[in-house]
C-alpha cells in the first residue's frame, strides 16, 4: 500500500481514503513554544529544535491503540502510527538554566515520527491527524495491510 501525505495540502490518501492532516512545528522561531521546554532527539537525547515532520520516502511500521499502550490520549490521540521516518537536526547549547541559548554547528540524527492524532493544534514534527475519528479509521486501515504483511509506504511532501 502506498499512502502519499501533502504537508502543505493538508491531505493524507491511503488506499483511495482521505484524511485531513497537518505539520504545525511548535518551535521557539515562530512562537508557538517556550525556550524552557526543550526538545531532546531520539534516542540520543541531544536538545534541538523541532523540525516538520521530514519530507521522503519512509515506511509505515506499526500501529498502536491507545487502549492497549495506555498512552496519553490528549497528546496522541486513540492511535499511534509509527514510521522509520528520521532527519538530521541541528544540536542546540543550553544555558545555565537549561534553556535553549544557541543553535550549534554540531547535528544528530532523530526519529520518532508519527501520525496521530492531537488535541494541541501543533506537534513537535509528528503529522497531526485532524480528528480522532479520522485517526481510527486510518489506524485500522493500515493495521489490516500491516496484518496481512503488505508493506506500507509513506511519501510525505
Amino acid at each position: 500500500m502506498k499512502v502519499i501525505a501533502g504537508r502543505n495540502a493538508g491531505k493524507l490518501i491511503a488506499d483511495g481514503e482521505f484524511f485531513n492532516i497537518s505539520n504545525n512545528v511548535r518551535t521557539l522561531n515562530n512562537g508557538l513554544r517556550r525556550s524552557h521546554e526543550v526538545i531532546r532527539s531520539i534516542p540520543q537525547g541531544f536538545p534541538y529544535m523541532p523540525a516538520r515532520f521530514p519530507a521522503g520516502i519512509w515506511n509505515i511500521t506499526g500501529v498502536e491503540w491507545q487502549s492497549e499502550k495506555k498512552f496519553d490520549l490528549k497528546t496522541y490521540g486513540p492511535v499511534k502510527i509509527r514510521t522509520d521516518a528520521w532527519q538530521n537536526v541541528r544540536i542546540w547549547e543550553l544555558d545555565g538554566d537549561g534553556d535553549y541559548q544557541r543553535e550549534t554547528k554540531h547535528e544528530t540524527r532523530d526519529f520518532g515520527y508519527l501520525l496521530h492524532y492531537s488535541e494541541s493544534k501543533t506537534t513537535l514534527g509528528c503529522i497531526r491527524i485532524e480528528s480522532a475519528e479520522e485517526a481510527t479509521m486510518l489506524g485500522l486501515l493500515l493495521e489490516k495491510a500491516l496484518i496481512n504483511k503488505e508493506p506500507i509506504t509513506l511519501e510525505v511532501t
